[in-house]
């Protein structure tokens, strides 16, 4: 009685002090159909992964494109994730002692860094930005396993065609008619 006692005490006090903080979390995403080989995948520690940072009701996420000054940082409803990806798990990464005006301000610079064009399958992925932005908001890094393919990719590159690796080609026409994002959060 007395376990059970304690155990709600110190529940409802980490409840009460994180009533100010906003949740962190990790949503992953299969970028692959379940299959036999995904399957053998999946048993030895590899799976091929889309990954973004759920905080305040919004998941942001990071993807390539060709057009120049333009960010890769996108928001989506949680747990549903961009189009082609099958959502499979949430990772609890705590609490950001962030207000969401500075949470705000890291989205912003964070959207600078990670211009469309700088997208690399291997170097500088979704996965890289959802760690990056899960240690500003966290000071704790994304489980090593959501971008163990990529790792493994950078180490046997010869198996990765080309195409797959660097952004699209830029067009300086068409990208100078859609001009530049300035932020990606809401006021």
């Amino acid at each position: 009685m007395f376990e059970a006692v304690c155990n709600g005490f110190w529940k409802s006090r980490i409840s009460s002090q994180n009533t100010d903080k906003l949740k962190v979390l990790i949503n992953v995403y299969d970028m692959l159909e379940p299959s036999a080989l995904t399957n053998i995948g999946y048993a030895l520690g590899v799976g091929i992964y889309h990954s973004g940072i759920e905080v305040g009701g919004r998941e942001y996420c990071f993807g390539g494109h060709e057009y120049e000054n333009l960010t890769g940082v996108f928001a989506v409803e949680p747990k549903i994730g961009p189009p082609g990806v099958l959502y499979k798990q949430s990772i609890p990464m705590g609490y950001t002692d962030l207000s969401e005006h500075e949470i705000a301000q890291i989205l912003q610079t964070i959207s600078h860094e990670f211009g469309g064009t700088t997208y690399n399958l291997l170097t500088r992925n979704c996965n890289h930005f959802t760690d990056d932005l899960c240690k500003r908001l966290t000071g704790k890094a994304a489980p090593g396993w959501i971008n163990r393919a990529a790792k493994l990719g950078t180490m046997f590159p010869c198996v990765i065609p080309d195409e797959w690796i660097e952004p699209p080609e830029f067009e300086s026409e068409t990208a100078a008619s859609y001009g530049s994002v300035t932020h990606v959060h809401r006021q």
